[in-house]
């Protein structure tokens, strides 16, 4: 993460750039943890209203420690249209959800893939803000394009540590 701008703005710009990245990547890995468990609720598409709130609420933290006003208009309007985007992971997370349906082997596939597919999606949209943020960026300036490429890049970053995690928990549970 490169810093443009070395007036930031709330309480990013009174730590380093260390310090940023510190304090964002652990609150982005809090959330997209706290994601994968969205696969354990049992009825179709309550899972994804869930997973919306909780990434709303990462983006508003995130635009506090930058002190960038919180727009949640704007910041649905553009977490549909990056989710929406990448049509194979926003079709991919509906038929997870739909999945719950059949009971027994559905829910256990739903609860596998939603889990990967949530901390992914969230783990990327927690470095697309702070990348956005650390360039000087607010929710007036926001470029879909540019988002778009970073976010596909950054959910196949967030989908290898959801595993990573998984991973470590089997090891503790063993």
């Amino acid at each position: 993460m490169e810093q443009y701008f070395n007036n930031l703005r709330g309480v990013a710009g009174q730590n380093s750039l260390e310090q940023r990245e510190l304090w964002t990547d652990n609150t982005i890995r809090n959330y997209a943890f706290g994601s994968t468990f969205l696969g354990l609720i049992p009825f179709p598409l309550i899972d994804l209203v869930a997973l919306a709130v909780i990434q709303l609420k990462l983006i508003a933290k995130l635009s506090d420690y930058y002190g960038v006003n919180f727009s949640e208009g704007k910041t649905k309007n553009i977490i549909a249209a990056l989710t929406g985007s990448a049509v194979p992971l926003g079709l991919t997370r509906a038929m997870c959800s739909f999945f719950k349906v059949f009971p027994i082997f559905g829910h256990a596939v739903s609860i596998v893939s939603m889990s990967a597919l949530s901390a992914g999606s969230t783990y990327a949209l927690g470095k697309l803000f702070v990348n956005h943020f650390e360039s000087g960026g607010t929710f007036l300036n926001f470029d879909m394009e540019k988002a778009k490429h970073f976010y596909d890049e950054q959910v196949k970053k967030g989908k290898e540590l959801a595993e990573s995690l998984k991973a470590r928990l089997n090891k503790t549970n063993e």
